[in-house]
């Protein structure tokens, strides 16, 4: 018993070229036989001929082409459809699947991919608010204590407060220590007194309130009591400490 050979199935572009070749001499046997019936003469049977050999060229170019489509249908693009980006169109614009929103993003090199320069002098300081100035202080008042007369049972004296600065002063304290409490002091001119013991204090009145500028004013009194070491053992202007002199009288 033989064992009958199976043919392989045929391709779609195979089984297109055969029917294109059975075709083709189809078409060849037709002609022939028109040829042989018909009267023909030599010149109408040559041109006859090459119509023939232009219309099989034809045909089988035209097999061709349709065979070599059909074996390589993915290489096809629809008419009006762009082809597909490939990566390197992908990665020279910057956009790819990756993006959220579709929109491009600019390449690393790109300035605004870039951080911003740092200051070559570094961070800046704040401005710092200005220091109040303290005022100038007052001008130092100087005091000068004189002993003008003198009698068994008391004596007089005054007190000179100087202003050597530019500008007016107001206000100013004069103390007046004496060596015993026993001791007063009375008939004051140009200030008001009040007693700690045997410390006096003498504060200004309206006349002599306002020292002026390279100037003076005056306070004068009494002093009652022993006339034997009855001098002031201290005194003062603004706690400074005053210069003491003795006049005859």
């Amino acid at each position: 018993m033989t064992k009958v050979r199976q043919r392989p199935a045929r391709t779609l572009p195979v089984a297109v070229l055969d029917l294109l070749l059975a075709g083709v001499a189809a078409v060849r046997g037709l002609i022939r036989r028109v040829a042989r019936v018909l009267p023909v003469r030599r010149g109408d049977r040559a041109l006859a001929t090459v119509i023939v050999a232009a219309a099989l060229v034809a045909v089988v170019g035209t097999g061709f082409l349709v065979a070599a489509l059909l074996r390589t249908p993915d290489q096809l693009a629809p008419l009006g459809v762009a082809p597909p980006a490939t990566p390197a169109a992908e990665e020279s614009t910057g956009g790819g699947p990756d993006d959220a929103d579709g929109s491009a993003t600019p390449p690393a090199s790109s300035p605004l991919a870039l951080p911003p320069p740092e200051s070559s002098t570094g961070p800046r300081e704040r401005p710092r608010p200005p220091v109040p100035r303290s005022p100038a202080p007052p001008p130092t008042l100087a005091g000068r204590y004189a002993s003008e007369g003198a009698n068994l049972l008391n004596y007089t004296a005054s007190v000179a407060i100087s202003n050597p600065g530019p500008g007016p002063v107001t206000g100013w304290t004069l103390t007046i220590t004496l060596p015993r409490s026993t001791q007063a002091v009375g008939e004051v001119s140009g200030a008001t007194t009040s007693r700690d013991g045997n410390t006096w204090t003498f504060v200004p009145d309206q006349t002599t309130r306002r020292v002026p500028a390279d100037g003076s004013v005056q306070v004068r009194f009494r002093v009652d009591g022993s006339l034997f070491d009855s001098a002031p053992t201290a005194c003062t202007v603004n706690k400074r400490p005053c210069e003491m002199t003795t006049a005859s009288g």
